[in-house]
């Protein structure tokens, strides 16, 4: 029994620096991505304002790591499966279509190939 008590509070003390890089990288990913439109060096104003309350945060959340770690996996899990490819609608089908359209009329006109006219008539480009 004190062999499982031993292992299974070694296996805790060890999960929980590396679920402290996973919650700290995560937040730090998220900072930075969202003071990058507002500031010249999102980066340095990290380091220099952010990063001692982040690293608290990523402990203390590490602490429950248990629990932490299977639920952030299950979310990441769920945002994927619900945001995976949906069908497009037609009005973005349509739109496709006609950027593509568009693209064409642009190669053609480049290589200088008749392009084919919306009455069917052929024209010189």
């Amino acid at each position: 029994m004190s062999w499982y008590l031993l292992l299974g509070t070694a296996g805790y003390l060890l999960g929980v620096p590396l679920a402290a890089r996973l919650f700290y990288g995560r937040q730090r990913r998220q900072i930075i991505s969202l003071e990058g439109g507002r500031r010249p060096d999102p980066v340095g104003y990290f380091e220099a304002h952010d990063r001692p309350g982040v690293a608290g945060a990523a402990v203390a959340a590490a602490l429950f790591w248990p629990l932490a770690v299977p639920v952030y996996g299950i979310g990441r899990l769920l945002v994927v499966v619900v945001t995976a490819r949906p069908r497009r609608s037609s009005y973005e089908r349509r739109l496709r279509a006609r950027h593509v359209h568009e693209r064409i009329r642009e190669l053609e006109a480049g290589l200088g190939i008749e392009a084919d006219d919306p009455r069917g008539e052929r024209t010189r480009s």
